[in-house]
């Protein structure tokens, strides 16, 4: 079963086994930046997840502490799967939508 098929939870707990693939992630999307497209980089000491607009520019970002949380968040936002919503005290959302 491919990784997108698992449910948010799983997805979440395979980031966390296998970081690697969650920093794969990170690089496809820093390779990716084009828009509008969804995104996720670094900033601080933590991840931060969005929209990029090609007109209203950085949208919908939420902010986490944690590679495997966000690399779930930028999984399930680019296939059009919702949203990371588990640890609401490790994300934040900040702006709003």
């Amino acid at each position: 079963m491919a990784v997108a098929e698992l449910p948010p939870n799983q997805i979440a707990e395979y980031f966390r086994k296998n970081p690697d693939i969650a920093g794969r992630l990170l690089s496809e999307s820093y390779d990716k930046r084009y828009s509008s497209s969804t995104f996720i980089t670094e900033q601080g000491n933590g991840y931060l997840v969005g929209w990029l607009s090609s007109r209203a520019g950085y949208l919908c970002q939420r902010q986490f502490s944690s590679l495997a949380y966000a690399a779930t968040d930028y999984l399930l936002f680019s296939l059009g799967k919702g949203r990371w919503a588990e640890q609401p005290s490790s994300n934040k959302d900040t702006t709003s939508s």
